[in-house]
């Protein structure tokens, strides 16, 4: 009983977000997500400019019904 909860534990904890995370919007635009509690917007800034492949271009931030927050970026034209 206990490798089995064991397993599924194992199981969850793949399944799990890692957050910050890039959530694609339409127009362009793209969202951060990130818990504030535990990353920086340092750190979502990063997460940005590796999605864009270089510097993104920040416009907003604001908090989600889920607690977490939001940066909405846009990556710059090169």
């Amino acid at each position: 009983m206990r490798a089995l909860i064991l397993t599924v534990m194992v199981a969850l904890g793949a399944c799990a977000t890692q957050l910050p995370q890039v959530v694609t919007r339409e127009g362009g635009v793209f969202d951060v997500r990130y818990d504030n509690r535990l990353q920086t917007t340092q750190e979502a800034d990063l997460r940005a400019d590796r999605h864009c492949g270089g510097p993104a271009a920040f416009e907003s931030e604001q908090t989600g019904f889920d607690g977490l927050s939001y940066r909405t970026y846009r990556c710059r034209e090169r």
